[in-house]
């Protein structure tokens, strides 16, 4: 009985340590976090939508790239996702993803405003684990 137990565990453990982890991202959460570190000049400009879009834009970015998905239906995600290679975003991708969308969209964001928002995200994305380490760094 010890001996199957011991197994099923070395089993699981196996498989865990095989699959790649999953990081839950709380949109309200992301908010909240670049909001209240925001500098007082762009607190006065940028309300808390204008800091959702400017986080969900990046996260549909990061969608499209294969590093983030909205669920299991997430069919593009998954696409992505299943390219078997490494993904790498750039920050000025990002960004320069992000201005288009706000363009689109008639908001007043500018590129610095997406510049600091998209570094209090990453300090938030760090904070849940959801990064990896920079590319070209090995383990």
């Amino acid at each position: 009985m010890v001996g199957l137990a011991a197994y099923a565990v070395m089993r699981v453990s196996s498989r865990l340590a095989h699959t790649r982890a999953r990081t839950v991202y709380d949109l309200l959460e992301a908010v909240e976090f670049v909001a209240d570190r925001l500098p007082d000049s762009l607190s006065a400009k940028l309300s808390y939508d204008d800091v959702q879009e400017i986080l969900l834009w990046r996260l549909d970015h990061f969608r499209l790239r294969g590093s983030a998905t909205y669920g299991r239906g997430d069919v593009t995600a998954t696409k992505a996702e299943s390219r078997e290679e490494e993904v790498v975003t750039s920050d000025d991708d990002s960004v320069d993803y992000v201005l288009a969308k706000a363009s689109e969209s008639g908001r007043d964001i500018d590129a610095l405003d997406v510049v600091v928002v998209l570094d209090l995200e990453s300090q938030y994305l760090e904070a849940i684990g959801a990064l990896g380490p920079p590319a070209g760094e090995s383990d």
